[in-house]
């Protein structure tokens, strides 16, 4: 068994995992996994309808006689993860080593990390195709496969590109004719590079982030960065005097064989209070879960610490490889410290389905995992797919290539700025298009138009009006296409009595969104039709 980003996946044997069953054993398994899902998931149909899923059930049944056991197992493999929760798909993959390149998505597409000496030349540069097909279409097509909460793919970015490496997924997938060879044209330094492949490597070698023992890889000479020292260990910590920054690094929800958690962060923060220390970093961007019990004595001693829990000094890294128990421990970080979070979004919703129960397909001893427990650690009403970074720091190849890292560059150059609310107070549409522009802004973007609007009626309350005014403007000019800043604009003219410019508000409420009641009632009220 090996530990992948939080699930259990069972590397299987040949043995274990037979390659020449018949019709009747694959069908037989596949009706065992229709009948199994639904009793031990603890919610199967929270995204998918019951009728959706005994189609997919029924089409397979039907084209198994017509696919090869990858083919099958892949399909197997997307019916399994159709209900789109983190922690519920098949567990086991197919049998066989995989192609030997540790792939890394980035913004601009998946690069090559690290590869054996003889694909040297590959190192660094970008995958632009595998076999016939385009490297961004093998990468959508192996998204069905994975367990993902609905709308968040943070999954598919770091557990895509190893599958991108199976030779078969990639047969199953129809991206290759076999299983045993695959040719992969990677782009470095405007030369196109082809490489043909053989699979050697099992899993655990293109799995994670520590060095591959004599392999190439992309990282140039000079000391890594912190976050790549040590990514074996559970966890560790160091200090740095220079910049009185205290640095805590946390890759696993797991009691070391040595140490337990509780102690490692006793031991952590009682060597932080006998330092001058200005700010905290725990970095959790690599921890993809484990046993969310044992996460109070981090949240509780960093409550205890007032020097360092306060604004401006403690500072959690994220990232999609943040998953599982590293998700609850986000959460709990959010609701009860002053924490920034910097970096990128999480891996999975603030509240999901998680703790699998596994069971096994009789003939094929593919073993699939269903959610078995609803987590929810905020408010029913919080539907975020994601707990987003107030400082975004999104890495590049270039990153990787020169040991920097973004996340902690912007931490040590951190200064308090005033808020969103603050800045367009003062400085009105030009301070929210400029808010807008700041790179570090990118994952706030989408809050916005709500906390402008919320701002507004705010000032509203107390009586402020033009101030609310000027905010409401702010917001339908910057947010034109939105139905609800015209709405609430509408409101504000309303309350001041300048009922031409609130039916003029209203009706391009409408104008957007035909069926905004709010918009209706308040033209009726004012003796006005939705329309000149």
């Amino acid at each position: 068994m090996v530990h992948v980003f939080g699930l259990v996946i069972a590397l299987t044997t040949s043995e274990q995992h037979p390659t020449a069953l018949t019709v009747d054993q694959w069908r037989s398994d596949l009706q065992y996994m229709a009948e199994q899902m639904p009793k031990k998931h603890k919610n199967l149909f929270h995204t998918m309808t019951p009728e959706a899923f005994h189609q997919a059930i029924d089409e397979l049944d039907a084209d198994i006689p017509h696919l090869n056991d990858d083919e099958i197992v892949v399909r197997l493999a997307t019916i399994a993860a159709m209900p789109e929760d983190s922690h519920t798909d098949v567990l086991s993959l197919p049998p066989g080593d995989f192609f030997p390149l540790r792939l890394r998505h980035y913004d601009d597409g998946i690069y090559v990390e690290s590869a054996p000496p003889k694909y040297a030349a590959a190192v660094g540069g970008k995958v632009e195709r595998i076999g016939n097909t385009s490297a961004e279409t093998v990468y959508e097509k192996v998204a069905p496969l994975l367990a993902r909460d609905e709308g968040n793919f943070g999954v598919l970015e770091w557990l895509g590109p190893v599958l991108m490496m199976s030779g078969n997924v990639l047969h199953g997938l129809d991206v290759e004719p076999t299983s045993d060879r695959v040719s992969v044209m990677v782009r470095k330094g405007g030369t196109d590079i082809t490489l043909d492949l053989a699979p050697e490597v099992p899993i655990q070698t293109l799995d994670g982030h520590a060095p591959i023992p004599g392999w190439v890889d992309a990282r140039g000479v000079g000391p890594a960065p912190l976050w790549l020292r040590h990514p074996e260990r559970n966890f560790w910590y160091t200090y740095l005097p220079a910049r009185h920054l205290f640095y805590i690094q946390f890759n696993s929800v797991h009691d070391a064989p040595d140490e337990t958690i509780e102690h490692f962060f006793d031991a952590a923060f009682a060597k932080a209070a006998a330092l001058p220390v200005d700010k905290m970093v725990l970095d959790i961007r690599l921890n993809h879960g484990g046993n969310n019990t044992l996460e109070r004595p981090i949240v509780v001693g960093l409550v205890r610490n007032a020097s360092i829990d306060r604004p401006g000094h403690l500072f959690v890294i994220i990232s999609r490889y943040t998953y599982s128990a590293a998700q609850n421990l986000t959460n709990r970080l959010e609701a009860y410290t002053d924490a920034i979070f910097v970096g990128q979004p999480t891996g999975e919703h603030v509240n999901s389905y998680g703790d699998p129960i596994v069971f096994e397909l009789p003939n094929s001893h593919i073993r699939v995992g269903m959610s078995a427990v609803w987590w929810q650690d905020v408010s029913e009403r919080d539907e975020r797919i994601e707990t987003d970074p107030e400082i975004a720091a999104v890495p590049t190849i270039a990153d990787y290539i020169s040991n920097r890292d973004p996340a902690m560059d912007a931490i040590v150059a951190y200064k308090p700025e005033e808020s969103l609310e603050d800045q367009v107070l003062k400085g009105g549409l030009a301070a929210y298009r400029a808010w807008a522009e700041d790179p570090a802004h990118r994952y706030l973007l989408g809050t916005m138009e709500r906390r402008i609007n919320r701002l507004g009626y705010t000032l509203l309350g107390n009586h402020r009006t033009q101030q609310a005014i000027a905010m409401f403007e702010v917001n339908a000019e910057a947010n034109p296409n939105s139905a609800n800043a015209a709405d609430s604009l509408g409101e504000a003219y309303t309350d001041v009595g300048d009922k031409a410019a609130a039916i003029a508000s209203y009706r391009r409420a409408l104008q957007l969104d035909p069926t905004m009641q709010s918009s209706k009632d308040a033209l009726e009220k004012l003796g006005a039709t939705p329309t000149d």
